[in-house]
């Protein structure tokens, strides 16, 4: 009975061995397989993954350098109400000539436009399936405080602005980003972690009265200018110089100025500078020439402070006495070259 129990034991032992083994070489073969294709997938699947999470990371960037809060919000998915407290959105309709400018908004505009962002590859971290993925990320400011160790009193923020385009320097702050994927794109899901990015400080600065009280004395000059009767005679160049005192020097101007003639009902202007930068002058010279002598009129030519509004200028009249050579309809005027001093920069 034993012999036959032990023989029974064997057969099944065998069978057991021959039905098993068939399967589980295939299973393994097969599981193998599997992984082999399952790594391949998650290669590229996390591949696309990170490219558009480092491409929602551009777009969030942008929107925080322009202080864009729309766009920002659009990226996001969760509480976002520091961002939207701390944010220097400045919507002012500047062509209003009654809106009145925040300075204090405008710097902290200024600042935040210097953000920028560098992206850890190697931080990338995907979760499970992909639904939800974080990288860290480094945004950096310029460090404003460089601009205020400078200088204790500005002209204007354009003046702040000049300066803070000069710093190298940069205040860096490291942020793990994370998402989660939302049909086929991925929001952020800590954004108020960004507001750090606008807690700026000392932004209230000091402002001189007027960038212009710098200017001790204004005149005209070059050919066919007369002292006596503040006149231009037959002349197709106009050149006007600010003197500065020694204060102006420590400041990098930034103004516009127009050329203009009375006319009925209102004045022409022949031409319009751009926003001109001039660092640490001691003067300003600007020369206006056109190809024909100018018509007979009253001129003037203002310079204007963009960012208060200040106004100084020059006004003074022009003779054509030349026979046969009558002036030049304004409408007309041709610009043959805007001279300014060496160290100007027209932006």
């Amino acid at each position: 009975m034993k012999k036959i129990i032990a023989t029974v034991l064997v057969l099944a032992n065998v069978m057991t061995m021959a039905a098993c083994t068939p399967f589980d070489f295939i299973t393994s073969n097969t599981t193998e397989e599997t992984e082999e294709d399952d790594d391949g997938d998650n290669d590229d699947d996390t591949s696309d993954t990170e490219a558009a999470v480092f491409e929602t990371v551009d777009d969030i960037a942008t929107a925080l350098a322009k202080c864009n809060y729309d766009s920002f919000q659009r990226y996001c998915d969760g509480d976002i109400d520091k961002v939207a407290e701390l944010m220097p959105v400045d919507d002012t309709d500047y062509d209003d000539e009654n809106a009145e400018m925040d300075k204090d908004l405008v710097v902290r505009n200024m600042i935040a436009s210097t953000i920028t962002y560098e992206i850890d590859e190697k931080s990338f971290n995907k979760g499970f399936m992909g639904s939800t993925c974080s990288v860290d990320v480094t945004f950096s400011y310029k460090d404003y405080y460089k601009v205020l160790e400078q200088k204790e009193s500005f002209i204007n923020p354009g003046d702040f602005n000049a300066m803070l385009e000069e710093v190298t320097d940069t205040i860096d702050t490291k942020i793990t980003l994370e998402f989660k994927k939302h049909y086929n794109e991925y929001l952020l899901t800590n954004g108020n972690d960004l507001a750090v990015l606008y807690e700026y400080e000392d932004t209230e600065l000091n402002y001189m009265r007027s960038l212009f009280d710098m200017v001790d004395r204004i005149y005209m000059t070059g050919p066919g200018w007369d002292d006596a009767t503040d006149s231009y005679y037959d002349t197709n160049t106009f050149e006007i110089v600010l003197e500065l005192n020694e204060q102006a020097s420590e400041y990098i101007w930034q103004y516009v100025y127009r050329v203009s003639l009375e006319g009925y009902p209102s004045w022409t202007h022949l031409y319009t500078s751009d926003t001109v930068t001039d660092r640490y002058p001691t003067e300003i010279r600007i020369t206006y020439t056109q190809d024909e002598l100018f018509a007979d009129g009253f001129y003037c030519i203002l310079f204007y402070n963009y960012y208060d509004d200040t106004i100084i200028g020059y006004e003074f009249d022009v003779y054509n006495t030349q026979d046969g050579t009558p002036g030049t309809d304004p409408t007309e005027t041709t610009i043959n070259y805007v001279e300014h001093d060496g160290s100007n920069e027209v932006t």
